[in-house]
């Protein structure tokens, strides 16, 4: 603190913490207090109706346990699995591109390869997933090359993954959507492993998975957790990829908050998006439990 005043001086201190309270207060503490001030609440059309209470309710919430039409409880466990599955995808494709990034590739090579990864992010994200619409339509690219090799053209629309009722195309649209959000932080990680370890662990007669086992990975683990939160949350909170590359089935929790929102239903959107919100925190709980790091070493 001492420093920051002879670097900043009072003044500027003073600005920077009142700048920082002001941001938080304006866009986290009251839109999150407004959120479950609504969330807690029936419509106003309910009430009229007399199917909720005025005043503190949990009306709001009900459509998620109702077992008559649990379309939006089925939507809800179906966007948690699918971006679970996701993020396990993206931590197998990641991992070895991060590893290869940190200690394999010349610096010539990183930048080349750098710029590679960060290149498509230039472009809105609306428009990446309008491209890989073109791409994967049947009569896109991918198909005629299928059809060039022999194969028969592809579904990617319609043809839905078992379990999970979630189509290929989606599956490819968000994983590519946030790939970097799991490789920088795996990068970050693994950049500071001193190479002498692995290079130690190889002159021993460990193979390569045992020293990603007991180096690598050990090492790394505040980047893959922190990888792992972001690329979940990114993904359950997913929107406009969904509705451009889901398929018949592949109905999306964001999609139902939407959908309450549009139809002026403020309530019933607030209390899906806490649903969501608490969620998302509770997997942020577990991931640093499992993988034993704080909120520092995620941050670091």
């Amino acid at each position: 603190m001492r420093e920051a005043v002879k670097r900043f001086g009072t003044l500027g201190v003073a600005f920077i913490f009142g700048s920082v309270a002001v941001w938080a207060l304006l866009l986290i503490l009251i839109p999150h207090l407004m959120l479950i001030d609504y969330a807690f609440h029936a419509n106003p059309g309910a009430v009229k109706k007399g199917l909720a209470e005025a005043g503190f309710t949990v009306y709001s919430f009900l459509p998620l346990v109702d077992t008559q039409d649990d379309l939006a409880l089925r939507t809800f466990i179906r966007t948690l699995l699918t971006s679970g599955v996701i993020t396990v995808l993206a931590l197998v494709i990641c991992y070895p591109l991060a590893y290869y990034l940190a200690k394999v590739a010349t610096n010539k090579w990183l930048s080349i390869l750098m710029l590679c990864l960060l290149i498509p992010y230039w472009v809105n994200e609306v428009l990446r997933a309008y491209a890989w619409r073109t791409l994967m339509a049947k009569h896109g690219l991918v198909n005629q090359a299928f059809v060039g090799l022999g194969f028969q053209p592809f579904e990617f629309f319609n043809y839905e993954l078992p379990i999970i009722d979630s189509n290929v195309a989606l599956f490819v649209g968000l994983i590519y959507s946030y790939v970097l959000f799991m490789i920088f932080p795996m990068f970050n990680a693994m950049e500071s492993l001193d190479k002498n370890q692995v290079e130690a662990a190889r002159d021993l007669g460990a193979s390569w998975v045992r020293v990603h086992r007991r180096i690598v990975i050990p090492h790394a683990k505040p980047g893959i957790a922190s990888g792992c939160i972001v690329t979940f949350m990114l993904t359950a909170g997913s929107y406009i990829v969904p509705v451009l590359l889901g398929g018949k089935s592949s109905f999306w929790f964001t999609q139902a908050i939407e959908s309450q929102f549009s139809v002026l239903n403020w309530n019933g959107g607030s209390a899906y998006s806490l649903v969501l919100e608490l969620v998302c925190l509770v997997f942020v709980m577990f991931m640093m439990r499992a993988f034993r790091v704080t909120l520092r070493d995620i941050t670091r």
